[in-house]
């Protein structure tokens, strides 16, 4: 049986960076990663609970597209309110403001980053988290200094 992963995999170099990531909302599975793709692409699967969600922020880097399985998210893009249910998708460009809120009980969708690199973000955001109290939050600083280096910018 194969999948897209081995597929990528017998022409990239594998990543050796874990596969799942669990934090106390959620879960996220990396599906691919740049190292899996040339740097082309990221394909991940979020699984999470209300309250995860990022505040407004701009990639100056990449596209994400939001690609939902279960429940149901609130996207805004710009000036744009978006509702994505089950089967529905959308773009969410480079140096365009966005966020996301979890609107259900819980959620399930994929997150496509083209090009590929921002998903380091997240590993790097779970690790500091790691030595965490449970349920401290990311210190402001320390957040800006990760995003920084991915080319993220919060919005006030």
């Amino acid at each position: 049986m194969g999948t897209a992963l081995l597929s990528l995999q017998s022409d990239f170099a594998a990543s050796t960076a874990p596969r799942v990531i669990r934090y106390p909302a959620g879960t996220i599975t990396y599906h691919a990663d740049s190292t899996d793709t040339g740097g082309q692409f990221a394909l991940l699967e979020m699984d999470a609970e209300p309250g995860v969600e990022p505040p407004l922020h701009v990639h100056r880097y990449e596209d994400e597209l939001f690609y939902v399985i279960e429940g149901q998210l609130k996207v805004y893009r710009g000036a744009e309110e978006i509702t994505l249910n089950p089967g529905d998708s959308g773009l969410l460009p480079r140096n365009v403001p966005h966020t996301f809120k979890i609107v259900s009980r819980r959620a399930r969708f994929l997150v496509y980053l083209t090009p590929g690199g921002f998903e380091a973000y997240f590993r790097d955001v779970v690790q500091v988290l790691k030595n965490a109290e449970p349920g401290q939050q990311l210190p402001v600083p320390e957040m800006l200094v990760i995003a920084g280096r991915y080319g993220l910018t919060f919005m006030p």
